[in-house]
């Protein structure tokens, strides 16, 4: 369903040498993989994610979604593929304008659009049965303004919303990561129950170790734009964060370095 092949990409430095962010990558996802991502600042992670997505270009490999060629593409013709949500839950919806407004732009994302009446009434019964299920009580709010939600409201309808059009692909950059403790179990929770729900491939970066071991079929670690670690289910089921840990500094003859990362250990 995903294929990254040889995936490089360099970045400029302020001193003007060149710092590769991802060097080499090869991943292969299926249907229904669901994909933990960590690693240090510096990884590559959010990096992969937006090359993927099409923000930045590729330097060399090529990246393949359900068997189309999307490597040259920019991002708003790969957009029907791809749905993406991201840390900051103001930078996935449009706070000033309604939820139903915000759902049909989502819904239309990668067609083409015209001068048709922006929400139909089927539209808007269709959005009210999908706001139904996260059991928010969104659906009897559909001409608010989003900036009026909470951030974990704000943030669920974002992940409605990046799988409304049923992408082949969900790439999520910590989104839960701004959220304070119970709200961000609820939206990964939702997360969980959504990607479950549908055929898609999911890449979720995340800097808690133990989430990256509990959620989803398969973590790999990132490290210097490498690909170090990757490990599935069985296997992963039974790992622990020394685990984890141990075998990052197996791979790669170091420890882990990054407080950040350490600190949701």
């Amino acid at each position: 369903m995903l294929e990254l092949r040889s995936l490089c990409k360099k970045f400029q430095t302020s001193t003007g040498n060149g710092r590769m962010a991802l060097n080499n990558v090869t991943l292969s996802l299926q249907p229904n993989d669901f994909v933990t991502i960590i690693g240090s600042n510096g990884a590559g992670k959010s990096t992969l994610l937006n090359v993927i997505a099409g923000v930045f270009p590729a330097d060399s490999g090529q990246i393949v979604i359900d068997g189309e060629d999307v490597t040259s593409l920019p991002e708003h013709r790969r957009a029907s593929l791809m749905g993406r949500v991201f840390q900051d839950p103001m930078q996935g919806t449009a706070g000033s304008m309604s939820i139903e407004e915000n759902m049909a732009m989502a819904y239309k994302r990668g067609m083409r659009r015209g001068l048709s009446k922006g929400v139909s009434v089927k539209h808007r019964d269709f959005f009210r049965e999908k706001l139904a299920t996260l059991g928010l009580g969104l659906e009897d709010r559909l001409q608010e303004p989003v900036k009026l939600l909470s951030g974990g409201q704000r943030q669920a309808l974002a992940l409605l919303m990046a799988t409304l059009s049923r992408p082949k692909l969900l790439l999520l950059d910590e989104h839960t990561a701004a959220l304070d403790p119970r709200t961000a179990q609820e939206i990964q929770e939702l997360t969980n129950e959504i990607a479950g729900r549908g055929n898609l491939a999911v890449l979720m970066v995340t800097h808690n170790l133990r989430l990256a071991l509990s959620v989803g079929t398969r973590t790999i670690m990132m490290h210097e734009g490498e690909i170090v670690l990757d490990v599935s289910d069985p296997e992963r089921s039974e790992m622990t964060v020394s685990d984890l840990l141990k075998r990052f500094h197996d791979a790669r003859g170091e420890q882990l370095s990054d407080d950040r990362i350490l600190l949701e250990v």
